[in-house]
């Protein structure tokens, strides 16, 4: 029946004069019905139930378990047996943070791994910092339905200068004097170097190593003033993660590197933190708690980054996940990793598996962790859940993603902004 409805629309498309290109969305008139499907809202709060979704104009226009009438101009599709959930986020990646000296290399590349993602089911990404030019060129063509892809925000990266120096080292390229990857001093000016990161497009400030508590003060200020966000590494050397925290930014990034709330402050330098860790630093959760019960009372979403954790034999991650998990942290899914550019499975289907299997999550609350929590830590209140009015980014799926995480990744179709991509 539904691959029947495809073939059907497609030809009205074809009958209209209307170009088909795979490579943008396919757009419908006259809205779209998709009947008696098990919506799952991708708030964990809110049970599966039987009902049926109206698209129009991009939007879900209504939302419902009682019938729906339309006029018949609107396209249906019996949903029987299929399950209807948001669009997922990967809330922490770097699509530019690579080689892009040859841009037709790079933009090929970055164009399969875009497709690849749509394809499964990821229609929102949280970029957590890289060339803002790259990423903003992708976000405009996407926006303008040029190119096929997910909506892309993205973070300007702040850090201090021996940060820089150590990944520049050896290279003619000198780092940390863009508006979007910025070399912060005692002495900067912070409003102006924030006002130059919003000016490249950028979401959100990302605090990277190297940074006082009082710079981080300046920061959080200035991008509250001017409406970006403050999305934080778990510990911004010399700074534990609990000072983070209290300053309220909006997330912080990496399990393995909460461990570093357990070291001194007078002792916290990267070298020798890391050297604690090799040398078989424990999770102790009375210390860790308090760090997890006031992130739950300032609202700090957490991405715990266990996939990344893990390949790097950093398995203690999992613990301390764990731990914010059963503290009421809201958990944000992101993988800080690598994506094919062939069809292959995204490695977001690795870490959402992880929280189920070994966090102790449920299927509802990793869901959430892909949609509605990811959304609110990007600062968007107009996707991540299915609602009258939210944007009409979702996934019809053959197979019960609450007995299969993996389902979810493997969507029959995909809406965005209400027009099917796939």
């Amino acid at each position: 029946m539904i691959k029947q409805f495809v073939q059907s629309l497609f030809l009205g498309l074809l009958l209209t004069g209307t170009a088909i290109n795979t490579s943008v969305a396919q757009k419908t008139s006259g809205g779209i019905l998709l009947r008696n499907a098990t919506i799952i809202d991708g708030r964990s709060h809110i049970k599966p139930y039987q009902g049926s979704i109206l698209i129009e104009d991009g939007l879900i226009k209504k939302i419902t378990k009682q019938h729906i009438s339309v006029d018949q101009d609107v396209h249906q599709l019996d949903c029987t047996g299929k399950y209807i959930v948001p669009g997922l986020f990967e809330a922490h990646m770097h699509l530019a943070t690579g080689d892009l000296s040859d841009r037709n290399k790079a933009k090929a590349s970055t164009d399969r791994i875009l497709l690849n993602m749509v394809h499964h089911g990821i229609t929102t990404v949280r970029d957590m910092a890289g060339d803002a030019p790259y990423l903003f060129d992708y976000k405009r063509k996407i926006d303008k339905g040029e190119l096929l892809g997910p909506d892309i925000f993205y973070a300007a990266q702040f850090a201090g200068p021996d940060y820089f120096e150590m990944f520049s080292r050896g290279s003619r390229v000198k780092m940390g004097n863009k508006a979007w990857e910025r070399a912060i001093t005692d002495t900067t000016d912070i409003e102006k170097v924030v006002k130059e990161a919003k000016a490249a497009g950028v979401t959100a400030i990302k605090t990277y190593a190297q940074l006082s508590k009082e710079t981080m003060l300046k920061i959080v200020k200035s991008a509250r003033k001017e409406g970006l966000l403050v999305w934080s590494h778990a510990t911004v050397f010399p700074i534990q993660p609990t000072d983070a925290v209290e300053l309220s930014v909006n997330s912080i990034s990496h399990a393995a590197d909460v461990i570093f709330e357990q070291i001194p402050r007078d002792s916290l330098t990267l070298s020798y933190a890391w050297s604690q860790v090799y040398k078989g630093l424990k999770v102790d959760p009375k210390t860790l708690n308090p760090l997890f019960v006031l992130m739950k009372k300032n609202k700090v979403y957490f991405d715990p980054t266990i996939f990344h954790a893990t390949n790097n034999k950093l398995y203690y991650a999992v613990e301390i996940a764990k731990l914010a998990h059963q503290s009421g942290v809201k958990i944000v899914c992101g993988t800080d990793w690598i994506y094919p550019e062939d069809t292959s499975m995204v490695p977001l289907y690795d870490e959402a598996r992880i929280y189920k299997e070994d966090v102790g999550m449920s299927a509802l609350e990793v869901l959430e962790s892909l949609t509605y929590n990811a959304a609110l830590v990007t600062g968007l209140k107009d996707r991540g859940c299915l609602m009258k009015g939210l944007r009409a980014d979702l996934l019809l799926l053959d197979k019960n993603p609450m007995e299969d995480i993996k389902a979810l990744f493997q969507p029959q179709m995909v809406f965005l902004k209400g027009n099917i991509v796939k």
